[in-house]
Parts: C-alpha cells; sequence; structure tokens
C-alpha cells in the first residue's frame, strides 16, 4: 500500500489517537482487510507511521507531566512514574 505525502501526517494522528483498523479504512476510504494486512506487517510503511503517532503521542505526555512534575504536581509525578513502571 502507498501512503500519500498529504496523508502521512493524517496516519501519524491515527496512530496517536489509537486508532482502530476499521476506522483508518473508513477514513482512508480502503478496504479493511488490506489495512489489517499491512498493520501486521511491522515493516509497511502504514505500520511505521502507525507507531510513529504512539511514540509521539507517548512522549508529548510525557513531557507534559515532566514539566508539571518540576513545578511541584505530586499527582503528575506520580502519573510519570506509573507510565514509566508501565513500559518496563
Amino acid at each position: 500500500m502507498k501512503i500519500k505525502e498529504e496523508q502521512k501526517e493524517q496516519v501519524i494522528n491515527f496512530g496517536a489517537f489509537n486508532y482502530s483498523s476499521r476506522k483508518i479504512a473508513s477514513i482512508l476510504e480502503l478496504n479493511q482487510n488490506e489495512v489489517d494486512s499491512e498493520l501486521k506487517n511491522k515493516e509497511s510503511e502504514l505500520s511505521k507511521l502507525i507507531q510513529k503517532g504512539k511514540d509521539m503521542a507517548d512522549y508529548v505526555i510525557d513531557l507534559k507531566l515532566f514539566e508539571m512534575a518540576k513545578t511541584g504536581d505530586i499527582k503528575a509525578l506520580n502519573k510519570l512514574d506509573n507510565r514509566k513502571r508501565m513500559r518496563k
């Protein structure tokens, strides 16, 4: 599957929003089976862009929590610590 240049940011956002393959297929007007197949192939462009979106979303959330924790927000520090533990 070839992803058009103008669709790449959109696909990255799908990963950030953790959209289902059904929703991705609907928005891109593709066959869901084709999307499912692409997502199973971790080397496909679609799969890599989706993963990039997930990773970027994690980074942005962690960064925001870190900034809040630096100002003394104990809840943010606890949430950041929980997210770190969940990744291990």
